[in-house]
């Protein structure tokens, strides 16, 4: 990333999975590179899509965010006083109220990054078929998958994915390219083809990644609903605890 902004204004902002890996980074681009992240993005095991973490890893305490956030928040404090600047820690995956919300900050993110709470909004561009995934699943509809790019993924349960675990997707060509381990010969169905078509709304042919707590939706709504909806938990919460 540093190499690439190079010259220019463009901000740096990694997406981590762990302290460790905060660290190992920002060394990397300390030594080859002499400068360091505009902002950290700490992603945790409950987040939708692909997960930087092992099978059973996902639900190990010792992996929430609510225990990695401090740690990653003190990596990036080594580095603010190296270079002289600030570096904001964003606590994703799992977030979804404004109580949890108020829950990482204190722990010292600088802010949260939401995903799957504004997939079932006006605003979203997915097909509303694809929203409706999302207001029809029940918590057992969530489901840890195993990705054809080699890491665990979590999303919502559907006719493909049970024709996956069958045998019955694999892909004739392969029109994209996109992962230079991918061979179409052996890969269980094609991910971009899956992730597209359920995009859509063709979710006979592909599926809906979600955060862990999708199934809480019940409509549709409008993301102003969702930002107050957001502020007001903020706030009650604060107020709790003082």
């Amino acid at each position: 990333l540093p190499a690439c902004v190079e010259g220019s204004n463009t901000k740096i902002a990694p997406i981590i999975g762990s302290p460790k890996a905060c660290r190992v980074l920002l060394k990397l681009w300390d030594r080859h590179h002499h400068t360091t992240a505009d902002l950290v993005v700490i992603e945790g095991p409950k987040a939708g899509g692909h997960l930087g973490y092992k099978n059973n890893q996902i639900d190990d305490a010792n992996y929430s965010l609510e225990h990695i956030v401090p740690e990653v928040v003190a990596e990036a404090r080594h580095f603010e006083k190296l270079y002289g600047c600030r570096i904001p820690v964003i606590a994703a995956g799992g977030i979804y109220t404004g109580e949890d919300m108020y829950r990482m900050m204190s722990l010292g993110a600088s802010g949260v990054q939401l995903g799957t709470r504004f997939v079932t909004t006006e605003e979203c561009d997915a097909d509303e078929r694809f929203k409706q995934a999302y207001i029809r699943a029940c918590a057992e509809d969530i489901e840890i998958i195993k990705s054809p790019v080699g890491m665990p993924g979590r999303a919502i349960s559907g006719d493909f994915l049970e024709e996956v675990k069958k045998g019955n997707t694999h892909p004739k060509t392969c029109g994209y390219h996109c992962i230079k381990t991918c061979d179409v010969k052996t890969t269980p169905y094609c991910i971009m083809s899956a992730l597209y078509n359920a995009f859509r709304g063709n979710l006979k042919k592909g599926y809906a990644f979600a955060g862990s707590n999708a199934y809480r939706e019940s409509r549709i709504s409008s993301v102003h609903e969702v930002i107050n909806e957001l502020v007001d938990g903020y706030k009650r919460k604060a107020l709790q605890m003082i």
